[in-house]
């Protein structure tokens, strides 16, 4: 096994990531919202893991083959998901699911590379891309809000929300919940320069902007989670023992004293009713709760094995619903795969635990921005789906830091 490193990795681990972002960012220019894909999806998904796959194999074999066989948890879902295909009705959607979920892993193993290897590069990478696809979005909105805008007349007005170059609001959403991870990725580098600190800073108020002119209220709640986290962490990372325990308890102490003094001038506002109200929802989470229910159903239809990785169609034809999804990653993930995929998700979890633990203990501050994003995906997926699902970028996300944790976990060194 190659155990020598490089003093530098190239940027071009990034390329099949960014081709595919491209793909999903500006959607609404190749795609329209009632087809499912097209000729413009199928070349670049092809360009994008076929590049992944040559890159991996070409320059990093031996990390390759390291991490595959250390991904097994992963491996095991992707061989249960293709296996699936013996139980649904969509023998098509099954393969194709498939390859895009293969695909997906060759793009964060190859983007896992450059983030293990070289953290600024890769932050430093993908805040420009961020940066200058948010100001254009935004530019958007400002020269053709016909077109930056969620059409009122199709989708009705409580969706008629900025969505940019996106097919929908809630796609923005989960683009602008990675801006902010890679804005507070940044910002949390030791030794950043100042012109990415600035540009970091300019990209979260955008990426805010932006959230709020989305109204998508899952992605800004958990983009605000992930801002406090990272700059917690950063704080008390920098401090010695005695120093950290004195932040810790005066941060409890703050928090508690916020809340009684909240109680006392307005106790209203712990109740159920005002939360639904100030985030400008309804107490069935617009329609969502009504979507868990049948999820449920189906799960307790078929509790082992689920209805297979068909991206529901089975399901759906089943019960006569049009839905593409359950807004809530474990309900969508117990009905696709049953309790099986459900415990193969959670030892999954528990490798990203164990390189969490292991970054913590050799002092690795990369463990700050694994922990935060996990943390707040894990979150946002209880009114949204994006477990085990691709193309999905927050799915991406998640695996490139999985594949990191992965690395950690370990003490051998196979980037050559």
């Amino acid at each position: 096994m190659n155990k020598s490193v490089p003093k530098s990795t190239g940027g071009i681990y990034l390329m099949p990531f960014i081709l595919l972002f491209l793909l999903s960012g500006f959607g609404i220019l190749h795609t329209t919202a009632s087809q499912e894909g097209s000729a413009v999806n199928q070349v670049i998904d092809s360009i994008s893991y076929s590049s992944a796959l040559y890159i991996l194999i070409k320059k990093q074999p031996a990390f390759f083959a390291y991490t595959l066989s250390n991904s097994l948890p992963l491996i095991i879902l992707l061989f249960f998901g293709f296996l699936s295909i013996m139980w649904t009705d969509f023998y098509g959607q099954v393969l194709l699911n498939t390859v895009h979920k293969i695909g997906a892993c060759l793009i964060a193993i190859c983007a896992s590379v450059i983030f293990i290897k070289d953290m600024h590069k890769f932050f430093n990478i993908l805040l420009y891309l961020f940066f200058f696809y948010f100001i254009a979005t935004i530019f958007l909105m400002l020269v053709r809000p016909d077109v930056a805008l969620m059409p009122v007349a199709e989708f009705g007005a409580y969706r008629a929300g900025l969505r940019g170059f996106t097919l929908h609001p809630n796609t923005l959403g989960a683009i602008c919940v990675v801006g902010v991870w890679v804005a507070m990725g940044s910002l949390s580098l030791p030794r950043n320069r100042k012109k990415h600190v600035l540009m970091a800073g300019l990209l979260l108020i955008s990426i805010f902007f932006c959230l709020i002119k989305a109204d998508s209220m899952t992605s800004m709640l958990v983009s605000i989670a992930l801002v406090a986290i990272v700059m917690w962490f950063s704080l008390i990372q920098s401090s010695s023992g005695g120093v950290k325990a004195l932040k810790i308890c005066l941060m409890l102490f703050g928090l508690l004293a916020s809340g009684i003094f909240l109680y006392i001038l307005k106790p209203e506002a712990f109740s159920v009713e005002y939360f639904f109200k100030a985030i400008g929802r309804n107490s069935t989470l617009t329609g969502r709760l009504s979507l868990w229910e049948l999820g449920l159903k189906g799960f307790y239809a078929k509790p082992f094995f689920g209805w297979g990785e068909d991206r529901l169609f089975t399901f759906f034809d089943y019960y006569h619903e049009p839905v593409g999804q359950f807004h809530n990653g474990y309900v969508d993930l117990l009905v696709r795969g049953g309790v099986f995929s459900a415990i193969v998700f959670i030892i999954l979890l528990f490798q990203v635990l164990a390189g969490l633990i292991n970054m913590t203990r050799h002092k690795n501050r990369g463990y700050i921005t694994v922990l935060a994003f996990v943390i707040i995906w894990l979150v946002h997926n209880i009114t949204e789906a994006s477990i085990f699902k691709s193309p999905n970028i927050l799915w991406l996300q998640f695996l490139i830091l999985y594949f990191f944790s992965v690395k950690h976990g370990q003490k051998l060194n196979t980037i050559r």
